[in-house]
């Protein structure tokens, strides 16, 4: 495969990686709140939302895909500890969950008025009949789901950008809307999502490399980053002002409803639902691989095997449900302020680990749990 080829490709997979339920609704967050100081709050959103999960990707890429070798710099137990406490985080306990809230939100712009547990009931329902049967539905609503809501976001930015004018920054500050980007940059967790997906990824450069090239490996990696960083921000960045132009209308709208208002404002009543009916199968296909990923460690990890599949599956989303009744809010409200404190500490263990593999560097303990604890100080002040 030419070189072009296999960056496009690779830099099309890490773009589908991290572009999830969290980036559809929290620039839109970023932009609310940055008070027309959008430039900065996108910048805050872009240095946490994608350079450091980008960060994630080199740090794996040279620990080939191992999130258990990159781990262990941190000690003997300190693989299963810190898999377990991300993946919990993305599963059941945190993103999982906030994928059927947001796939609420979007439905509820369809179909008004539909309780959240009955919404909630029907989403673990139907993860669970789809990740059990490994049902072939789910790759390919997943390739043709990205391009759908591609070009939804495009029409909405066409319109959207075209009904209003820019904003002019008001009360506050540009270091207070720059804050705000990152603190919600964090909420999106694709650091996280690195540690864990980017052996998928890497597997895909590795495949389709001949014989002879992978000397070239770090060049083409390195420019297909480039290119799935380069549209993730665009998107990002794009939200953030549509964010920042819909802020007082949107102040009385919740997170998770927020993208289907935008759509229709900027579409109306007849195409929003589109939008919406892609945002609930996005969120419904990756609550399925998050769903997958933390059953299989709870079977083979922390049962050891003793359980079957199936029972796993549902115990992860038995977790879901009675997490997802929290609401967004309710799920941010005790996310945020973990991920706010971890955050740091794993932006440290991913530059001292692609250190360790450039340079040889092995202190990393002392450093991360340094960080963990200045964080948490810093946090009580």
């Amino acid at each position: 495969m030419k070189s072009k080829t296999i960056i496009l490709s690779t830099g099309l997979a890490m773009f589908s990686m991290f572009f999830g339920s969290g980036n559809l609704v929290f620039p839109l967050v970023v932009g609310q709140f940055s008070e027309g100081h959008y430039v900065w709050a996108a910048l805050g959103i872009l240095l946490t939302g994608v350079l450091v999960p980008f960060l994630g990707i080199l740090a794996m890429f040279f620990f080939k895909g191992s999130s258990d070798d990159l781990f262990s710099l941190l000690g003997k137990y300190a693989p299963f500890c810190l898999s377990l406490l991300c993946l919990s985080i993305m599963g059941p306990f945190g993103v999982l969950a906030r994928c059927i809230t947001v796939a609420h939100g979007a439905f509820q712009l369809i179909i008004p008025n539909t309780p959240l547990w009955v919404f909630s009931v029907a989403s673990c329902s139907l993860i669970f009949l789809l990740t059990v049967r490994k049902n072939r539905i789910v790759p390919m609503l997943g390739s043709i789901l990205t391009p759908l809501l591609l070009a939804s976001l495009a029409a909405i930015a066409v319109f959207g950008l075209s009904s209003t004018d820019l904003p002019t920054p008001l009360t506050g500050t540009s270091w207070e809307s720059f804050k705000v980007g990152i603190f919600q940059g964090y909420q999106t967790m694709d650091l996280l999502a690195a540690f864990f997906f980017s052996t998928f990824v890497i597997r895909h450069l590795e495949k389709n490399l001949k014989k002879g090239e992978e000397g070239a490996a770090v060049s083409i990696f390195i420019r297909a980053s480039l290119l799935g960083a380069f549209l993730l921000s665009s998107i990002y960045c794009l939200l953030v002002v549509l964010g920042s132009m819909y802020s007082a209308e949107l102040a009385q709208i919740p997170p998770q409803e927020m993208l289907g208002y935008v759509a229709q404002r900027a579409l109306g009543v007849w195409a929003a639902p589109v939008v919406c009916t892609c945002v609930i199968l996005a969120c419904l296909t990756t609550g399925i691989v998050l769903t997958s990923l933390f059953a299989d460690f709870l079977k083979k990890e922390v049962t050891r095997n003793r359980i079957p599949n199936a029972l796993a599956i549902a115990v992860t989303l038995g977790f879901a449900f009675f997490t997802s009744t929290l609401e967004f809010s309710g799920i941010s409200g005790y996310i945020g302020p973990l991920l706010t404190l971890i955050y740091p500490a794993l932006i440290v263990l991913a530059v001292l680990g692609i250190i360790y593999k450039l340079w040889g560097w092995k202190t990393v303990r002392f450093p991360v749990a340094a960080t963990l604890v200045i964080k948490y100080i810093a946090s009580k002040l």
